[in-house]
């Protein structure tokens, strides 16, 4: 067998292996911004979700069917009363994702909440990487996202905003333009990581938590919707293997 052809052979055996591995993961884009690497997927993209309480856009039930300014096809609307504690297989969704190299990442998320201006509350959820915290381990104001930039004015059609880690002084918790500027530190491995929402706060009103892009990034700052457009398909997303088409010779 000639050299080429077993260049073909193997070509055609890595596609079929990538496409396989394809289908438990989260489509994912990439970025490298401020120094840094960073990864962006649709809060839609999930692998699983407790669907009664994790809605979708079209979802029957979902008392926000048509939340303007989102980016994609849909967006997760939290359906439920306050949580304190989260419980395993329920009120959950979940992601596969992929990156290439392990370390501390800072979670920031595009979330909506608050539709009417006098309304500053249930804007947080609990985040899991890999089985990390511990499921009822969860603190307030580590474990959780939201408070972190909250807008000047509220515009009750579309308040979606770049929320991170709310671990702040109470003293700027919940005022208009408090809280800190920094995203939520969280450990993740090389190759494939187990990324969870837990729902803790939300309501069945207008002002119920609604979420629609996750961002991890290795420098920390706060993203913004010019960033997330820029933003390019990972190939490293459709494999558990960190592959790209221009190493292979």
């Amino acid at each position: 067998m000639s050299r080429r052809i077993v260049i073909i052979v193997l070509f055609c055996l890595l596609t079929s292996m990538l496409l396989a591995m394809s289908v438990d993961a989260t489509t994912v884009k990439t970025s490298q911004l401020k120094g840094g690497r960073q990864y962006w997927w649709e809060a839609e993209d999930f692998n699983s979700r407790d669907a009664t309480i994790m809605l979708l856009k079209g979802d029957a039930g979902n008392p926000l069917p048509n939340l303007p300014g989102a980016f994609g096809n849909n967006y997760i609307v939290h359906k439920s009363a306050d949580m304190t504690t989260a419980v395993k297989g329920k009120a959950f969704l979940e992601y596969k994702i992929n990156i290439l190299s392990g370390g501390k990442y800072f979670v920031w998320v595009r979330a909506s909440w608050a539709r009417v201006a006098d309304s500053r509350d249930h804007n947080s959820f609990y985040i899991q990487v890999n089985d990390k915290p511990d499921l009822g381990a969860f603190a307030r104001h580590v474990n959780t996202i939201g408070d972190a930039n909250w807008p000047a004015v509220f515009d009750k059609n579309n308040p979606w905003v770049w929320a991170g880690d709310s671990a702040q002084p109470v003293a700027l918790q919940g005022l208009a333009g408090g809280g800190l500027t920094n995203g939520l530190a969280m450990e993740f491995k090389a190759g494939e990581n187990v990324f969870m929402i837990y729902h803790r706060e939300g309501d069945i009103d207008d002002s119920t938590m609604c979420t629609d892009v996750i961002m991890i990034s290795t420098v920390d700052f706060v993203p913004t919707d010019a960033d997330y457009k820029q933003a390019s398909l990972a190939v490293e997303s459709k494999s558990k293997l960190p592959i790209t088409w221009g190493g292979i010779k």
